[in-house]
């Protein structure tokens, strides 16, 4: 039976944490913030098998109703199997990873179900857990403050905000308000930022600014990070036509191929295929792909990560003039030049979203003259592509940045 809080069910936070992609990871510092959205890690846990279990192990605990106890007993299973060596004694690291998992996993959730509502209940009360041993004095500082659900300042101090933090928001109407004796919600308390330096016996030490009270790596919005904020619709239709043209999505980390070593321009590969048919319909274009993949779907294999390319939705989301190049889709999936994984962040609703792009570029012909190709996968499936000519050489950089999952050398 899963695991209730209260009287809420936690569908939303068992979504959460089976909604998350597998990242070894060397130090807790090495993602940061909302990139733990959509990303299961346990710092020092570098193998995916290892994860597989660690990931899996936890989604049964909040699915199921487990126990620390008896994640514990399954804890010392998985860490005995893999041999793992991790830092720290064993009931503080399984306390941490257990802890961390399930009260994410509950905010994310609950944001979800706050947002649900906010049309009926604007505003939010944070709510500070008396079961702490060592309760922060911001902490109780916050206790009982009133504050509408879209004010920036949630973007900051929404719980949980610290190692054990078991803080909560609950969401009230007008009437509410009334009943607490007041007139509307409460000023947000400012922002009073602290330098600190963290991860500095790790391999990827950082130093941040974050919000006096809230431990480094925890000043950010769970539940914004995993499904955005939730806007009336005609602000949303309106922010949507008025960016209709625009990118809607920005990538998190901006290291770039040449920081990584690789070339500014790709190698241009030759054709793996025969150019394709022109096409004059969307119907064309699926039947074009179905041919390409040898059926309806396939799912091909991105430096580890499963990748479902459904033919109905790539005919259907390509430009005709394109359909040329479907042939040479396959090779790309098979054996891209390069594979890169990096967070994106919705400009309008805050989500952030792990994606993993793979491009590769081919020559036309026998001039000097080629197409690059970049396609963008997240879900585990193909979300978007891209076909290009090679004379837009910064377009194409700028698909090349985040984190070098692999790449192949030009002569490969």
């Amino acid at each position: 039976m899963p695991v209730k809080y209260g009287s809420l069910p936690f569908t939303e936070a068992i979504d959460y944490l089976q909604g998350k992609v597998n990242l070894p990871t060397q130090s807790w510092t090495d993602i940061w913030e909302g990139q733990h959205a959509k990303a299961f890690t346990v710092a020092g846990a570098t193998k995916e098998e290892l994860l597989t279990d660690l990931h899996s192990t936890i989604n049964k605990a909040i699915d199921e109703g487990m126990t620390i106890d008896q994640f514990r007993a399954q804890f010392d299973d998985i860490v005995k199997r893999h041999g793992w060596s991790y830092n720290g004694g064993r009931n503080w690291r399984s306390r941490v990873i257990y802890e961390t998992n399930m009260r994410t996993a509950y905010m994310a959730g609950r944001y979800e179900q706050l947002q649900a509502v906010k049309k009926r209940r604007p505003y939010w009360q944070y709510d500070h857990s008396d079961f702490v041993t060592h309760p922060r004095p911001e902490h109780e500082a916050w206790d009982g403050l009133v504050i509408h659900a879209d004010n920036p300042w949630w973007d900051t101090h929404y719980p949980p905000n610290g190692w054990g933090c078991r803080c909560s928001v609950r969401a009230l109407s007008k009437r509410d308000l009334k009943r607490l004796g007041k007139d509307g919600p409460d000023e947000a308390p400012p922002l009073e930022l602290e330098e600190k330096t963290v991860g500095v016996r790790g391999p990827n030490p950082r130093t941040v600014d974050v919000p006096k009270g809230i431990d480094p790596g925890w000043g950010y919005n769970v539940g914004k990070a995993n499904t955005g904020q939730v806007f009336a619709d005609e602000e949303w239709a309106q922010w949507q036509l008025d960016n209709k043209h625009k990118q809607h999505w920005f990538p998190v980390l901006t290291r770039k191929a040449t920081d990584w070593g690789r070339p500014r321009n790709m190698p241009l590969f030759p054709a793996p295929a025969a150019l394709g048919k022109p096409v004059d319909s969307k119907a064309e274009m699926v039947t074009a792909m179905k041919s390409t993949l040898g059926g309806d779907s396939k799912i091909y294999t991105a430096a580890g990560y499963p990748v479902l390319v459904d033919a109905t939705w790539v005919g259907e989301h390509t430009d005709y003039k394109r359909a040329k190049f479907l042939p040479f889709l396959d090779d790309l999936l098979t054996d891209p030049y390069e594979t890169w994984l990096n967070w994106e962040r919705h400009a309008k609703t805050g989500a952030v979203r792990l994606s993993v792009r793979m491009v590769k570029a081919y020559r036309i012909g026998k001039s000097d003259k080629g197409i690059v190709i970049a396609t963008q996968v997240s879900g585990g499936k193909l979300r978007a592509h891209t076909f290009l000519p090679t004379s837009n050489l910064r377009y194409i950089s700028d698909q090349r940045l985040g984190v070098l999952l692999q790449g192949a050398k030009d002569d490969d």
